[in-house]
């Protein structure tokens, strides 16, 4: 019996000393300091203007029109935290709406990106827990899952994706770099976790009209300078030339994560929630262990025609696209690659 003792003795002090590590996959949702104005165009420029100006202390608040990070840990391996960004100043954002009229076709240019770093992701992410600016999604993934997540951003790293920081309309599965929300998913749609229902929440949907938005041909009727002035119209009749764009919005992912926790008992099974160390919100746990880990390859074109897709739009970053590329995305790859959708 004493032996039996001591053993249970020094399995609970190992199970102490050593923190348990598991395989998780967790997906970090920043909302603005103020939601976003999306009634008409000329209120979401005012309103990002407004919240770009937001400090938390005497810092500029990071993620003025609200963002999404990741966190991958797999087994032992120290957590890697990743999250695209623009690798412009704010001064060149500034030239682009002051002196070249630029203002909604930001939604479509590709620009240079970068990943946060580590540093600047962790160093900022108790102090914006513990102000309620954060919500968390935490994935519990087995092996298999881990790798092939582990193997895809090592891959989108080799490939350059970083270095493209995406427009609204830019998907990373294929090639074309990507915004903070279409990354963040992208993990979730490599391991086959991106039901419908999650699509649909998270996602916004936008009638632009043609005449707001600058090509190569004309500048937009309205520029930045127009809209801080109060100009302002609607969003595109069915009538009018428009453009749908379909983007996840991380507003919306901050959101659903609230819904979610506010209905704990109509949870789905594989579904819980548990204490979030230094956050005034509880974190929302998804445990996907039981699902198969898919095998099929992550994007869309094989390497030959995905380096020359990703050299392509590294090449044409910051450049305003032509009316033919803004009201259909799809001919200019498949003229350069013979890739049509």
């Amino acid at each position: 019996m004493r032996g039996f003792l001591k053993g249970v003795f020094l399995v609970t002090t190992l199970l102490l000393t050593f923190p348990a590590f598991g395989n998780e996959l967790e997906l970090i949702f920043y909302r603005a300091p103020s939601p976003l104005n999306w009634s008409t165009p000329g209120s979401l420029v005012r309103s990002t203007f407004k919240n770009l100006k937001f400090k938390v202390g005497n810092h500029p608040y990071p993620h003025g029109i609200s963002h999404v990070n990741v966190r991958l840990q797999c087994g032992k391996n120290s957590s890697v935290y990743r999250g695209m960004t623009s690798k412009k100043s704010n001064f060149s954002y500034a030239w682009d709406f002051l002196i070249e009229g630029k203002a909604l076709d930001t939604f479509l240019i590709n620009v240079k990106g970068r990943f946060y770093t580590e540093q600047e992701i962790r160093s900022w992410l108790p102090i914006l827990k513990s102000k309620g600016y954060v919500r968390t999604l935490k994935v519990l993934l087995n092996d298999s899952q881990c790798a092939r997540a582990e193997r895809y951003l090592s891959m989108y790293e080799d490939l350059g994706l970083q270095h493209i920081y995406g427009g609204l309309r830019s998907l990373p599965l294929q090639g074309e770099g990507a915004g903070c929300a279409a990354f963040a998913v992208s993990f979730l749609q490599i391991l086959d976790l991106f039901p419908v229902e999650i699509d649909e929440y998270w996602k916004r949907r936008l009638y632009v009209p043609l005449e707001i938005l600058s090509t190569q041909e004309r500048k937009a009727r309205i520029g930045a300078i127009g809209y801080m002035r109060g100009i302002d119209r609607s969003w595109a009749l069915p009538s009018e030339k428009h453009i749908v764009l379909d983007f996840w919005d991380p507003e919306k992912m901050f959101q659903w994560q609230a819904h979610m926790l506010s209905r704990k008992r109509q949870l789905p099974a594989y579904m819980s929630w548990e204490k979030d160390p230094g956050n005034i919100f509880e974190r929302l746990v998804w445990d996907a262990r039981n699902y198969l880990t898919p095998t099929t390859y992550f994007f869309q074109y094989r390497r030959g025609v995905l380096e020359k897709t990703v050299n392509y739009h590294i090449k044409n970053r910051e450049r305003l696209l032509t009316r033919e590329e803004v009201l259909d995305r799809s001919s200019q790859e498949c003229r350069n690659f013979s890739v049509c959708r």
